[in-house]
């Protein structure tokens, strides 16, 4: 117990130490360079960061960004359970829809992006764009779970007049609940990069995506930087609860 506190204390101090480093490299660029309008200094983003935090536009921006990946991440695990219950009915449907799971994750999401905002527009294109990413993730993840289940309880399972449905939902999913978790926990901070990029390309409104685009077009460096590292923040602390929650859920 002892040993895993110093170790966390040591990994806050090391971590602690590269903040600062960053933070002065950002200051001795400014210095140097004697751009403030592209190379910010350090007050001018501090200024920019307490905007963000009482500007009502701006946090109502975030947090729709936020509900998008979260109604995304719901409809995504939704149908990779649903897929992943024609698995275990057929496996030939994985081969089946393995096609779009591979056209899914090797086709460019800005390339996708840019069509989706020509065809559908700003406000849904970037629902879909995240729905593509985190969907694949979504389902092997939950093929993997169907295919460790211990082979005693599917041949138990087999002898059993059960049907499938009964199967899936009954025995399955409780045994499979802890990956089902990690899953949907492991695409939150994903998800949420990906919505960005999806917003900023496809100019959707009240989004970080647009705060994104706004501030380079007008070229105001210090609020491209400021809305970064709240970015940066953010997904540091979604991965730092999904951490704690996987560590529960092991136990």
């Amino acid at each position: 117990m002892k040993t895993s506190t110093n170790s966390s204390r040591n990994n806050l101090i090391a971590s602690s130490i590269s903040f600062i480093v960053i933070l002065l490299l950002i200051g001795l660029v400014s210095y140097f360079k004697q751009d403030n309008q592209i190379f910010p200094s350090l007050s001018s983003i501090f200024d920019s960061l307490i905007i963000n935090f009482s500007d009502f536009s701006r946090i109502l921006a975030f947090l729709l960004t936020f509900v998008r990946v979260i109604i995304t991440l719901v409809i995504s695990f939704i149908i990779a359970l649903l897929l992943s219950l024609l698995y275990y009915y057929n496996k030939i449907t994985l081969a089946f829809i393995k096609p779009f799971l591979i056209i899914a994750k090797s086709a460019p999401i800005a390339a996708i992006s840019v069509y989706l905002f020509i065809t559908v527009g700003g406000e849904l294109g970037p629902y879909i764009i995240c729905f593509l990413v985190t969907l694949p993730i979504m389902f092997e993840a939950l093929i993997n779970a169907i295919e460790q289940v211990p082979q005693g309880i599917k041949n138990e399972l087999a002898i059993t007049n059960n049907s499938k449905f009964y199967q899936f939902v009954k025995i399955y999913i409780p045994i499979m609940y802890k990956s089902i978790a990690s899953s949907f926990l492991q695409t939150i901070g994903l998800g949420f990069k990906v919505m960005i990029m999806g917003e900023y390309i496809c100019q959707t409104k009240r989004s970080i995506g647009v705060l994104i685009y706004n501030s380079f077009s007008e070229l105001k460096m210090n609020d491209l930087i400021a809305v970064i590292i709240l970015v940066v923040i953010i997904v540091a602390l979604i991965e730092f609860i999904v951490k704690k929650i996987e560590k529960r859920l092991s136990k």
